[in-house]
């Protein structure tokens, strides 16, 4: 079951909650080249740097997938891909559903297919894995439409193409990167449903620190 995030909502119709605002924050440091230390008036904040990148990658593919024929580029070499029998005889049936993503598989005999074309804003070096995984989900999958397709092929890009934990980054980076995030639709989650930012009020911490009972 996927998450339900606000774009799945809207796609099917469903309510969207009202999401705060994203705060005003001043970057501080890197702690373990994984979560990003900020603050303002109102306390301290740790921000998943990988959870963050996913969001905003997130949100960017999603948008791309809403048009992907039109970024489809045919490939001078295309993708070999090999399926069991089985799932080849299902694959057949499928081929629509990825040419409704902007990829264009062809049976080239037996068990193979071959990936004719794809959008060009794949990320670069993931092409291939990233459609061996539409793929299996394509199979997988036993309800199929374009919504689940659109949220899933996004998940998936977004995944591949952002940063990881254990990265240093510069302090021109992280700050860019708070910032990009501060303009996504929901900044507190990624994907996957995991939270980007965690909180501490100023009277969190004085309280920690006994200053306040």
């Amino acid at each position: 079951m996927p998450p339900v995030t606000r774009e799945w909502l809207q796609a099917a119709g469903g309510s969207v909650p009202d999401i705060p605002p994203f705060p005003e924050l001043n970057y501080i440091g890197q702690h373990h080249g994984t979560y990003l230390i900020a603050q303002n008036d109102s306390g301290l904040y740790l921000i998943d740097q990988h959870a963050a990148h996913e969001r905003i990658n997130y949100e960017y593919y999603y948008e791309k997938f809403g048009k992907p024929a039109d970024a489809s580029q045919e490939l001078l070499l295309p993708i070999t891909l090999e399926f069991t029998p089985s799932e080849s005889d299902k694959m057949k049936d499928r081929l629509h559903w990825f040419e409704q993503a902007g990829v264009y598989l062809e049976h080239f005999g037996g068990q193979t297919f071959l990936v004719r074309s794809h959008p060009f804003w794949f990320p670069k070096g993931d092409e291939k894995e990233i459609i061996e995984e539409m793929a299996e989900w394509v199979l997988n999958e036993r309800n199929i439409d374009l919504a689940k397709l659109r949220e899933k092929s996004s998940v998936l890009c977004s995944c591949k193409a952002s940063i990881k934990a254990n990265q240093k980054l510069t302090e021109k980076e992280a700050e860019t990167l708070i910032q990009r995030l501060a303009a996504c639709k929901q900044p507190y989650t990624c994907p996957h449903g995991r939270p980007i930012v965690v909180s501490f009020s100023a009277y969190d911490l004085e309280k920690m620190f006994k200053r306040v009972m």
